[in-house]
């Protein structure tokens, strides 16, 4: 005890200060997002998360864009992702509302996305903020049950160590799925096919994206 208290006291307020705001400011950087839609039409941004900092986070927002409705045919059309300029990521984690740049693709902007637009978007609301515990497993796949409004909720895959997979279903409210965190068995293999099948047969239908590339070995 007494060697820790003589550590303690030999490290400066200035020290101190400088570590606490390395750690606060290590998640700036770029962080592509995936758009998606509820079905009222509100416009949603999900962090393309990674196991490594600064993406380690699960990260979900309604955001607010000047052309909503360019945005929302685009999306009737199929993926639509958009790169912020570069920021903190703790702004999110700290469930910050701000307004900042960004580029608009058509498609995955990291793998052939078309670029359609850039414009101002407004982080509105968070929706959901999850770290990502890289070592983290359970025998079943495991979902955050987020509510939009009365009627509709999102599922959302938490992430498990690799091989894992990013999904998001939105759904309509029912009697079934009330609880905070919702269960399903595993797939058997982690492809498109087969966690769409899976899911589907575990009641988790209407998903707005799937993502297993990021999360391989």
């Amino acid at each position: 005890m007494l060697l820790i208290c003589v550590l303690l006291i030999g490290v400066s307020p200035q020290v101190f200060a400088e570590s606490q705001s390395h750690q606060m400011h290590q998640r700036y950087g770029a962080h592509g997002m995936v758009l998606f839609t509820d079905d009222q039409e509100n416009i949603y941004a999900s962090h393309l998360p990674l196991y490594s900092t600064p993406h380690d986070y699960q990260i979900i927002y309604q955001i607010i864009v000047p052309n909503e409705q360019q945005v929302l045919a685009e999306l009737r059309q199929g993926m639509v992702t958009l790169l912020p300029s570069k920021f903190d990521l703790n702004r999110l984690v700290t469930r910050e509302v701000f307004t900042i740049g960004a580029d608009f693709y058509t498609g995955h902007f990291e793998r052939g996305g078309i670029h359609f637009d850039k414009m101002k978007i407004d982080f509105h609301k968070a929706i959901l903020v999850e770290p990502i515990t890289r070592n983290y497993q359970s025998q079943n796949q495991v979902f955050y049950n987020v509510k939009l409004n009365n009627h509709t909720y999102l599922l959302v895959h938490k992430i498990q160590q690799p091989p894992s997979f990013d999904a998001i279903a939105v759904m309509q409210n029912d009697k079934e799925h009330k609880q905070t965190m919702y269960q399903c068995n595993k797939p058997k293999i982690l492809s498109h096919v087969a966690i769409s099948n899976a899911l589907e047969q575990c009641g988790i239908k209407n998903i707005r994206y799937l993502e297993t590339q990021d999360f391989t070995l």
